[in-house]
């Protein structure tokens, strides 16, 4: 399922009227009321609403009106760059994510800690890592604390004197030992503060003898330590309201936000250098961790979570349907090829959405005919037996499948897809729902899907909605509800001409392989990836389109890779600098 409220910051909104004269926001998609759509299936995202958005956008500040409506930032008016905002970003701190956890304590203790027993992450319904979502609960911190005893208890006396630097369980070696370890742990150097309370706990458990204990004990304390916990961007003690951040709270920022993993020598000696805050030595350091193996894969991530990706699911919980949920009498074979669909998606990803590829090939680039199984469920419709050629991301099969409902496509979810992730237009849903897709006789009688929802459209209260996202969508009905080619629906030729408007690109579609093209020459494409770029990697909503690290990032997709993008993304000065908020 896809998850709620991803991509829904608009970047300027121009209003859009209905058909019937009422003026209102954009819905994810159109809602049934409750009720199921003409053909009676329930609504693959279990909401009760017919097409309602796959992300569950929730309504914004500016919402209003009673039917909702798409709402383009500055229709078919040309790009223009929009004015720069001050470098500084919000200062913060930012709770490790689990897998992040799991990085620090190994580089701290040289030994894998499980984490699979922590509560679940929250979601905070725009990337899956927020600096607003760091919040520890009570929970969590007794799980904290017994993953940190459960694998200082498993160290081995080797292993524990591997971690001192004297070699040694001495008493003469704490000094040392308490530096190394709270700077290895907090990844900047020890105060003395820190020095004093660590040293007197390491005092506390070596008073009975047992000097294994007092080392154990240190470690233990600092797992569960905040400054473990968080990484910091509150810059020096004596920082005013605008500062630069401590170039080990760069280090950290660089390396967590590029390789998942806390910085290492190279980065550390950086930011004692000073080498981190002067910006010519950033963007070194920026290039030489973006190229590196962790860095490139960094990309390939971003880009599954972006294209939501990573809600295509091959093994779920256990009594919980996998997502997404098809009926196995209308696609049958389906989830016999759920692995293949997903191995086709990161095949895609990990050549077109790479650090030397480019925005024009992930979107534009032809998929190769799937073979064995996948092959032949892809052609099973009877009408597949030419033609089938496929263009660009949107399609392929894993992404088609989840634009679409358990029996059927869905052209409204297709175009909201397209709309929220690639244009970073707002989608709001009506403050009443609309009419149930079916529930007209005429659209009760449509014998195709382009039929059904044209016919839906036609609706005052639909008419708005769907002219936008369905003629978007529909230029991919050429796959059925499970990314099936087909040439006809129901004894009808297969119509995949569209409409693309509310853009810098507006035009007359013929299929999707024009829709791909047509997003590919976008600037607000080419912005809207920067701006998810930025909320992936600075875990940051932006203040406005005039951030740096967006308009960066942007000018290098503008024939440039994604690999020079993600340099341009980290080697401004809104890396390092920071505002207090009042």
């Amino acid at each position: 399922m896809r998850k709620n409220g991803r991509f829904v910051l608009p970047f300027l909104f121009a209003a859009c009227t209905h058909a019937s004269g009422e003026s209102g926001t954009r819905p994810g998609a159109e809602r049934d009321g409750g009720s199921a759509g003409a053909s009676g299936e329930k609504p693959s995202d279990g909401s009760g609403g017919e097409d309602a958005s796959p992300g569950g956008s929730s309504a914004r500040p500016g919402s209003g009106g009673t039917t909702g409506a798409v709402v383009p930032r500055e229709s078919s008016e040309p790009y223009a760059e929009p004015e720069a905002l001050p470098a500084e970003l919000p200062a913060r701190t930012f709770l490790l994510s689990h897998a992040e956890y799991a990085a620090s304590a190994e580089a701290v203790l040289g030994k894998a800690v499980a984490t699979s027993d922590f509560e679940p992450e929250l979601d905070n319904g725009i990337y899956r890592h927020m600096s607003s979502s760091g919040l520890v609960r009570t929970e969590l911190l007794a799980e904290y604390y017994d993953a940190a005893k459960t694998v200082t208890d498993a160290l081995d006396e080797d292993e524990l004197v591997a971690l001192v630097p004297d070699r040694e369980l001495t008493l003469d070696a704490k000094p040392r030992f308490v530096e190394a370890s709270v700077a290895r742990a907090f990844r900047r150097p020890a105060t003395s503060a820190e020095l004093d309370a660590y040293g007197a706990l390491f005092d506390i458990a070596a008073s009975d003898g047992d000097m294994a204990l007092a080392f154990r004990s240190v470690l233990r304390a600092l797992l569960s330590a905040p400054g473990f916990l968080y990484r910091t961007e509150l810059g020096p003690s004596d920082a005013g309201d605008d500062f630069s951040l401590t170039g080990y709270e760069v280090a950290s920022l660089l390396s967590y936000g590029l390789e998942g993993s806390p910085p290492g020598r190279t980065l550390l000696e950086a930011a004692e250098n000073g080498e981190l805050t002067d910006p010519d030595r950033l963007a070194e350091h920026v290039q030489a961790l973006a190229e590196g193996k962790l860095g490139r894969a960094s990309l390939t991530a971003f880009a599954s979570e972006w294209l939501e990706l990573d809600a295509f699911e091959v093994e779920g919980s256990p009594g919980a349907p996998l997502q997404p949920e098809k009926d196995a009498a209308s696609f049958p074979g389906f989830d016999a090829v759920r692995g293949d669909m997903q191995g086709e998606a990161l095949d895609f990803l990990a050549q077109h959405a790479a650090f030397g590829a480019t925005l024009d090939e992930l979107l534009t680039a032809e998929v190769p005919e799937p073979a064995g199984a996948l092959g032949a469920f892809y052609r099973s419709d009877p009408s597949a037996t030419s033609g089938g050629e496929r263009h660009g991301v949107l399609a392929l099969l894993a992404v088609l499948s989840l634009g679409a409902h358990e029996t059927r496509g869905s052209p409204t979810a297709r175009g909201l897809f397209v709309r929220e992730r690639l244009l970073c237009q707002a989608v709001h849903p009506p403050s009443r729902p609309p009419p149930a897709l079916g529930s007209t006789p005429a659209e009760a009688d449509a014998k195709t899907t382009r039929q059904l929802y044209g016919r839906h459209a036609g609706l005052a209260a639909c008419a708005g909605c769907h002219a936008l996202l369905d003629d978007v969508g529909f230029t991919l009905e050429s796959f059925d509800g499970a990314g099936r080619f087909r040439t006809v629906e129901n004894g009808v030729p297969i119509d995949t001409s569209g409409d693309l408007s509310g853009t810098d690109r507006d035009r007359s579609l013929a299929d999707h392989a024009d829709l791909a093209r047509a997003l590919a020459e976008s600037e607000w494409v080419r912005e809207c990836v920067a701006t998810q770029a930025f909320r992936y990697y600075f875990g940051e909503l932006e203040a406005g389109r005039g951030v740096a690290p967006i308009q960066a990032a942007r000018r290098a997709l503008d024939g440039g890779s994604f690999g020079d993008a993600l340099v341009a993304l980290w080697s401004t000065a809104s890396t390092y600098r920071r505002r207090r908020e009042p």
